[in-house]
Formats: C-alpha cells, sequence, structure tokens
C-alpha cells in the first residue's frame, strides 16, 4: 500500500514540476528522488527532489500526534494551502521574513501537501546550541530577532478584527489543565489554578484587544535560519480573530522550558525573553500592554508543553508549577 502511495507521489512530484517551470524548469528529463529519512513532526512528512531542487511533503493522512475526533485531513490539507497562498499573495514568498510557498496538494496521495524546502538551520537547533555553549549567545539574540521581525509582519500585514474569538481564549487552556488532570499530573496544582483562572476572567484587557492573524505555532521548530532571511512552516493552525501574545508567548515559554530542561536554570532565558519582546516592540508603553497579558497566554503553553509525553516526572512538574505561577499573577 506504501508503495502504491510512493508512486502516487511520485508522479505527483512530476506533475508539480511541469505546473511550476519558474522553479523546475521547462521541458527535458526530470528525476524524481525521496530522500532518507524523515523530520520529527506532528504528521509524517519526507523531502523529495526534483532536478536538484526539494520540494517538502506534509502527509496529512498520517497524523502522529493526538487529534481531535473531528479531526479530517482533506480540510487541514486544504485550509494550510489556502492559508499559504494567502501568505504568498501578500508578499512573504520574498524578502527577509517569509512563509513557505506552497506548490500544490493531492488528496489521493494520504492528503499531502507540497510546499518548497525551506533551507538553514532551525531557530530551536540555534537555541539549545547557545544554552549548551555550542553556539554563542550573539547568535541566539540575532535568531530571535528575526523571530520577531517575522510575527510582527505577520501580526501587521495579515487580516485584523476589531475584537478576538473569545472562546478560542479559554478552550485551549482548559483542554490542557483537563488532559493533565485526567492523567494524575496536576497533584495540589488544581485548585489554584481554578482560582488563578478566576482572577483573568474579569479582566477586561484580555477581552478586548484587536485581533490579528496569528501563526498558531510559532514555536522555534518551525522556523529556519539562513543568510539574515528566516522563513516560517507548519501554518495549519494559522487564524484571524486571535492575540498576538498567542505567538509570543510559543516562544517565551520554549526559552523557559528549553534552558529549565537543559541548563536547569529557567531564570536564565529572562534576558533572551527581554530581548525577543523588545524585538517585536520597541514602543514601551505598547509592550507593557502586552506584558499585562502575556502571563495568561504563558501560562497556557506551559500547559501544553507538559501535555506532551517524552518529559520525566520532575520537568513535568516543572512545567505545571511555572504555568500554575503565571496564571496566579493578578492582571493589572
Amino acid at each position: 500500500m506504501l508503495e502504491l502511495k510512493e508512486d502516487i507521489v511520485t508522479q505527483w512530484m512530476l506533475q508539480l514540476a511541469r505546473e511550476h517551470p519558474e522553479l523546475f524548469g521547462r521541458g527535458g528529463e526530470r528525476d524524481v528522488a525521496a530522500l532518507p529519512g524523515r523530520e520529527v513532526a506532528s504528521h509524517g512528512n519526507r523531502t523529495y527532489r526534483i532536478n536538484g531542487r526539494m520540494v517538502h511533503v506534509k502527509f496529512f493522512g498520517r497524523a502522529l500526534g493526538r487529534t481531535g475526533t473531528a479531526y479530517e485531513p482533506a480540510r487541514e490539507m486544504e485550509a494550510e494551502y489556502r492559508v499559504l497562498r494567502e501568505f504568498e499573495r501578500r508578499g512573504f514568498t520574498a524578502g527577509r521574513y517569509q512563509v513557505a510557498r506552497a506548490l500544490g496538494y493531492n488528496v489521493k496521495a494520504d492528503c499531502a501537501l507540497a510546499t518548497l524546502h525551506v533551507d538553514g538551520e532551525s531557530l530551536l537547533s540555534l537555541m539549545t546550541g547557545a544554552i549548551k555553549g555550542e553556539r554563542s549567545e550573539t547568535d541566539l539574540y540575532g535568531g530571535l530577532e528575526l523571530a520577531a521581525g517575522l510575527l510582527k509582519r505577520i501580526h501587521t500585514v495579515m487580516p485584523h478584527s476589531r475584537s478576538v474569538d473569545q472562546c478560542e481564549l479559554f478552550y485551549p487552556y482548559l483542554k490542557s489543565v483537563i488532559y493533565l488532570e485526567e492523567r494524575g499530573e496536576l497533584d495540589g496544582y488544581h485548585r489554584r489554578i481554578m482560582k488563578g483562572l478566576a482572577g483573568w476572567y474579569s479582566f477586561r484587557p484580555l477581552f478586548s484587544q484587536r485581533g490579528v492573524t496569528v501563526h498558531g505555532d510559532a514555536n522555534p521548530s518551525n522556523f529556519k535560519i539562513s543568510e539574515g532571511t528566516i522563513c516560517t512552516f507548519d501554518m495549519e493552525r494559522s487564524r484571524p480573530r486571535h492575540s498576538p501574545c498567542v505567538d509570543l508567548s510559543s516562544m517565551v515559554a520554549e526559552l523557559y522550558h528549553q534552558f529549565a530542561c537543559l541548563a536547569h536554570n529557567a531564570s536564565a532565558a529572562d534576558p533572551f525573553v527581554g530581548h525577543f519582546l523588545h524585538a517585536y516592540e520597541p514602543d514601551g508603553r505598547a509592550r507593557r500592554e502586552i506584558m499585562r497579558l502575556l502571563p495568561f497566554f504563558v501560562s497556557r503553553k506551559l500547559f501544553k508543553i507538559a501535555m506532551l509525553g517524552y518529559w520525566n516526572h520532575g520537568h513535568r512538574k516543572f512545567l505545571i508549577e511555572l504555568g500554575t505561577r503565571q496564571i496566579e499573577v493578578r492582571p493589572v
């Protein structure tokens, strides 16, 4: 069955090459090869080479992580394709701040989405290298500046709304908390979390934000940097009517998580967090408005990281403790 699917993908790659002569040339013989190895991701994925040009294929029909009962591979595939084409229409496939270019999709090939392969070093690799002392801190500061610039451009150029989707503020939060509670991971934190969360229900600025289009999965593994250019991908969760803090909190929580996990010192992330937020919003007054809201979203992201199955008990407890302390920050 998989061999049959690979044959379908190969024929599809040849079709994509014909549809995009500006990338793969016009006429002549075309050679398609599947490269060995697959990146760790939420879906099955593979890289193909067409006449020396790389194409990345994500198979929505081969989901590797948890999916909801309403998950429909074809729908998710088409949705991300449309999102990527909208980013392309608004100029995100050229310049310093880029989003991966969509080439096409194929339902018969396990709901596959093809994008132009993104070269470079992942921001996650740069981050972990700096924490381990294998890369300079300057490199990480520079990478965070690029990520902040790309997120700022997404939040500025893509569609805005007068308000955020209020249901989406609390549903993802409670989903993570309930998941951890059902698996007995919260210990005595449940009461503290619910008490802290109650303090945010009446905090009007949380609900009165103007909405932006967010990346939706702004983890450092979804950014690659090459020669001063940054490109992001995996845009399946990109949505309008969300707070920019959704994306900012992903990077902030990931910094604390990585420093705690690799260096056993979460507070060492503070200078990098500050630098990232300043690069995103240089204006002090506007940045203070972000800082008022950020604890809610950082807490939400930390609980989501804690849901992942590969942390030891000690680190998962740290993530839950830090997430709890963030939601206990009194909104003012």
